[in-house]
Protein backbone atom coordinates (compact mmCIF):
# COMPACT_ATOMS: atom_id res chain seq x y z
CA UNK A 1 0.00 0.00 0.00
CA UNK A 2 2.70 2.15 0.96
CA UNK A 3 4.83 1.72 -2.27
CA UNK A 4 1.46 2.16 -4.26
CA UNK A 5 1.08 5.63 -2.64
CA UNK A 6 4.84 6.87 -3.59
CA UNK A 7 4.66 5.58 -6.50
CA UNK A 8 1.40 7.82 -7.50
CA UNK A 9 2.92 11.21 -5.57
CA UNK A 10 6.15 10.02 -8.24
CA UNK A 11 4.13 9.82 -11.26
CA UNK A 12 2.36 13.03 -9.80
CA UNK A 13 5.73 14.86 -9.22
CA UNK A 14 6.78 14.21 -12.48
CA UNK A 15 3.90 15.06 -14.38
CA UNK A 16 4.32 18.18 -12.55
CA UNK A 17 7.96 19.05 -13.16
CA UNK A 18 6.83 17.86 -17.32
CA UNK A 19 4.19 20.61 -16.95
CA UNK A 20 6.36 23.29 -15.67
CA UNK A 21 9.15 22.50 -17.96
CA UNK A 22 7.20 22.92 -21.11
CA UNK A 23 5.54 26.16 -19.40
CA UNK A 24 9.06 27.67 -19.77
CA UNK A 25 9.83 27.26 -23.37
CA UNK A 26 7.52 28.76 -26.20
CA UNK A 27 5.70 26.94 -28.55
CA UNK A 28 6.96 26.92 -32.24
CA UNK A 29 4.07 28.14 -33.22
CA UNK A 30 4.13 30.64 -30.86
CA UNK A 31 7.57 31.75 -32.11
CA UNK A 32 6.53 31.62 -35.38
CA UNK A 33 3.33 34.04 -35.09
CA UNK A 34 5.17 36.77 -35.57
CA UNK A 35 6.67 35.55 -39.18
CA UNK A 36 3.42 34.62 -40.05
CA UNK A 37 2.19 38.60 -39.54
CA UNK A 38 5.32 39.39 -41.42
CA UNK A 39 4.33 37.37 -44.18
CA UNK A 40 0.98 38.40 -44.41
CA UNK A 41 2.30 42.20 -44.31
CA UNK A 42 4.99 42.37 -46.77
CA UNK A 43 3.30 40.23 -49.03
CA UNK A 44 0.86 43.25 -49.62
CA UNK A 45 3.71 45.38 -51.00
CA UNK A 46 2.74 43.69 -54.55
CA UNK A 47 -0.28 45.14 -54.73
CA UNK A 48 0.19 48.18 -52.64
CA UNK A 49 -0.81 50.65 -55.56
CA UNK A 50 -4.02 49.38 -55.58
CA UNK A 51 -4.48 49.84 -51.93
CA UNK A 52 -6.84 52.37 -50.41
CA UNK A 53 -5.03 54.96 -48.10
CA UNK A 54 -6.78 53.11 -44.64
CA UNK A 55 -5.68 50.53 -46.28
CA UNK A 56 -2.26 51.28 -46.20
CA UNK A 57 -2.57 52.97 -42.94
CA UNK A 58 -3.41 49.72 -41.47
CA UNK A 59 0.00 48.37 -42.28
CA UNK A 60 1.72 50.18 -41.08
CA UNK A 61 0.08 50.12 -37.68
CA UNK A 62 0.33 46.43 -37.83
CA UNK A 63 4.32 46.96 -39.18
CA UNK A 64 4.98 49.29 -35.48
CA UNK A 65 3.07 46.98 -33.70
CA UNK A 66 5.36 43.36 -35.21
CA UNK A 67 9.02 45.59 -34.94
CA UNK A 68 9.30 44.65 -30.96
CA UNK A 69 8.37 41.39 -31.61
CA UNK A 70 10.91 40.77 -33.97
CA UNK A 71 13.45 42.54 -32.35
CA UNK A 72 12.01 40.54 -28.92
CA UNK A 73 12.82 37.72 -30.43
CA UNK A 74 15.82 35.19 -30.30
CA UNK A 75 15.76 34.29 -34.13
CA UNK A 76 19.21 34.52 -35.23
CA UNK A 77 17.58 36.14 -38.38
CA UNK A 78 16.00 38.81 -36.70
CA UNK A 79 18.09 41.47 -38.23
CA UNK A 80 16.88 40.82 -41.79
CA UNK A 81 13.16 40.49 -41.26
CA UNK A 82 13.51 43.65 -39.10
CA UNK A 83 15.06 45.15 -42.41
CA UNK A 84 13.22 44.07 -45.05
CA UNK A 85 9.85 44.98 -42.88
CA UNK A 86 10.96 48.70 -42.79
CA UNK A 87 11.20 48.38 -46.19
CA UNK A 88 7.90 47.41 -46.73
CA UNK A 89 6.87 49.97 -43.97
CA UNK A 90 8.54 52.35 -45.89
CA UNK A 91 6.88 51.76 -49.12
CA UNK A 92 3.53 51.76 -47.74
CA UNK A 93 4.58 55.06 -46.51
CA UNK A 94 5.54 56.46 -50.13
CA UNK A 95 1.76 54.82 -51.65
CA UNK A 96 0.11 56.93 -49.38
CA UNK A 97 2.50 60.43 -49.84
CA UNK A 98 1.33 59.57 -53.50
CA UNK A 99 -1.68 58.69 -53.38
CA UNK A 100 -2.50 62.15 -51.44
CA UNK A 101 -0.39 63.99 -54.15
CA UNK A 102 -2.57 62.71 -56.69
CA UNK A 103 -5.67 63.44 -54.82
CA UNK A 104 -4.53 67.66 -54.76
Amino acid sequence: MKNKIKTEHMILGLAVMLLLTLAMFPTPSAAGNWKDSFNDICSKTQGSDTLSIKELSSLIERSDKLMPEIQASDDPSKKIYLQRLKKCRALFEFMIESKQGAEK
